[in-house]
C-alpha cells in the first residue's frame, strides 16, 4: 500500500504503514476488535466453590445432617477438586498459547490452542470456554490470512452464537462480531457489514449496555470496515460515537488511545491532515503515561504518526519517530515480529519520499523477508503491501522488469484474498498499468 511520491503512482486511500493500534489489533489473541466471551476466571471457580459450601453448611447446621457430616464434606472436597483439575490443562494452553502469539511464535500458538481447543470438548458447547477456545485459534489463523483454516472455525463459532448462546446475548453478540471482523480481512464487506449490524443490534436490543466498551469496540469494528471500504461518511460518525463512550473510562484510558488512533488514521486518509495530527499525538501521549516509552503500543502510535508527518513531508521529524518505533519493537518484539516489519516498511517509504532508493529498497527487502518468514508459503496481505511499495522503488530505479515482476506477486496475493473493488486491489491495478506504461516508453 504505497504513499506519497510525487513522481510515481501511489495511493493517497491506504497509506503502506497504516496500521491499526496495537490495542484494536488487540494484545488480547481473542479478538482484534474486542474481547471474547471470557473463560470461567479462577475468581469464578472460587464462587461456585463458596457457594457449594454454604448448601453444605446449611444441610449440617441441620440435626438430621448430623451423622452425615464427615460425607458431606468428602463429597465437598472431592468435587472441589474435580473442578479445579479440570480447568487447570484449560488455562495453562490458553496462556502459554496467548504468549507465543503475542511473542509472534505462531507455531507454538497453534500448538497450545489446539491443546485448549481438546480440553474444551470436556465443557458443555454453551460454556463459554468452548467458544472462547475455537475464537482464539480462529483468530490465530486470521491473523497468518490461512482463511481457510479459520473459515470452518468461524462458520462453527456463528452456529454457536446463534443457536447455542441464546441465554447468554452478550456473548453472543461478541461473537458475531468477531466473525465479522474474518469476513472483512477476507475483503467480503457485503458480509461482514451484515454480521456487524446484527452484532450491534443484539447489544442494543438485548443486552442494552450502551456506555460499556464492549460496544464501543463493536462501533469501532464498524467504522473500521466503512474506512477500508472508502465510506468515510458513515465511518466517522461510529468512530465519534465510540470515542464518546470511551472518553467516559476516562482520560487516559489505553483504549481511548485505540479509538483516537483510528479517528486519526481515517482523516489522514482523506488529506485531513491538520485535524489527525492531533489525535495520534493525544493518543501517544496516552500510551506513554500508561506504558512508557519502550512499550509495543507506544512504537505504534509513533509509526502511525511518522507516516502522518511523512504526508506532511515533514521528512525529518517523521526519520525520527520511526527509527525510535523500530527500536522499541526491535528490542520488545525480535527483529523477526511482523510488527517490526511494519516499522521497516514505513521507515523504507521514507526514505523514498528522501529519495534514498538504496536504503529504501534494502528495508523493503528486509520486511518482505521478516514477513514471509513469519507467515510462510501462505499468501498475507503484509507481504503484498511489502511487494506494492517495493514496486515502486524499482519503478524510481529505473528497474522496470523487477517492478513488473513485484507487482504482479503483489496482485496475485491480494486477487487471492479479497474481493473484486476491494481498494488495495484496485491500487495495485493501478500500480501495475503504470510499470506496463512505463516499459513501452
Amino acid at each position: 500500500m504505497s504513499t506519497d511520491q510525487p513522481t510515481t503512482t501511489q495511493s493517497q486511500d491506504v497509506p503502506a504503514d497504516s496500521e491499526q493500534s496495537a490495542q484494536e489489533q488487540s494484545t488480547q489473541v481473542q479478538s482484534t476488535d474486542l474481547q471474547s466471551p471470557a473463560p470461567a476466571s479462577s475468581s469464578e471457580i472460587t464462587s461456585r466453590l463458596l457457594q457449594l459450601r454454604k448448601y453444605a453448611q446449611a444441610a449440617l447446621n441441620d440435626p438430621r445432617y448430623k451423622k452425615a457430616q464427615k460425607i458431606v464434606w468428602v463429597i465437598c472436597i472431592f468435587w472441589a477438586g474435580v473442578i479445579v483439575a479440570q480447568s487447570i490443562p484449560y488455562y495453562i494452553y490458553i496462556g502459554q498459547g496467548k504468549q507465543a502469539f503475542l511473542e509472534g511464535r505462531y507455531d507454538e500458538s497453534e500448538e497450545m490452542f489446539k491443546a485448549a481447543e481438546r480440553e474444551s470438548k470436556n465443557y458443555d458447547i454453551s460454556d463459554p470456554r468452548y467458544a472462547n477456545s475455537l475464537n482464539n485459534l480462529g483468530e490465530l489463523y486470521r491473523k497468518q490470512a490461512k482463511y481457510e483454516l479459520a473459515s470452518p472455525i468461524y462458520t462453527n463459532l456463528l452456529t454457536i452464537a446463534e443457536n447455542h448462546l441464546t441465554k447468554k446475548r452478550q456473548e453472543s453478540a461478541v461473537l458475531i462480531n468477531n466473525v465479522a471482523a474474518f469476513y472483512r480481512d477476507k475483503g467480503d464487506y457485503p458480509r461482514s457489514e451484515e454480521l456487524y449490524l446484527k452484532a450491534i443490534g443484539i447489544w442494543e436490543s438485548d443486552v442494552k449496555k450502551l456506555s460499556d466498551p464492549n460496544y464501543a469496540a463493536m462501533l469501532s469494528a464498524l467504522a473500521r470496515l466503512y474506512k477500508d471500504d472508502g465510506k468515510f461518511d458513515k465511518s466517522e460518525p461510529l468512530y465519534r460515537k465510540a470515542l464518546a463512550i470511551r472518553e467516559l473510562q476516562g482520560a487516559n484510558d489505553p483504549e481511548l488511545a485505540a479509538v483516537l488512533t483510528s479517528l486519526a488514521g481515517l482523516y489522514r486518509q482523506q488529506g485531513r491532515y491538520a485535524e489527525s495530527e492531533p489525535l495520534y499525538r493525544r493518543a501517544l501521549n496516552i500510551d506513554l503515561k500508561n506504558f512508557g516509552e519502550h512499550h509495543a503500543d507506544t512504537a505504534t502510535d509513533e509509526n502511525s504518526l511518522a507516516g502522518l508527518l511523512r504526508d506532511l513531508n515533514r521528512l525529518q521529524e517523521a526519520e525520527a519517530l520511526y527509527l525510535r518505533a523500530l527500536k522499541t519493537r526491535q528490542m520488545i518484539l525480535g527483529p523477526a515480529h511482523p510488527h517490526t516489519a511494519k516499522s521497516l516498511l514505513g521507515l523504507g517509504e521514507l526514505r523514498r519520499a528522501q529519495g534514498r532508493l538504496a536504503d529504501a529498497e534494502a528495508l523493503i527487502r528486509k520486511a518482505l523477508a521478516v514477513n514471509e518468514k513469519a507467515y510462510g508459503s501462505q499468501k498475507h496481505p503484509d507481504c503484498a503491501s511489502c511487494l506494492n511499495s517495493l514496486s515502486l522503488v524499482y519503478l524510481q530505479e529505473g528497474k522496470t522488469d523487477k517492478a513488473q515482476d513485484a507487482i504482479k506477486r503483489c496482485l496475485s496475493i491480494r486477487n487471492a484474498l479479497l474481493a473484486p473493488g476491494h481498494p488495495d486491489l484496485a491500487e495495485s491495478n493501478r500500480n501495475l498499468a503504470e510499470i506496463s506504461k512505463e516499459m513501452r516508453h
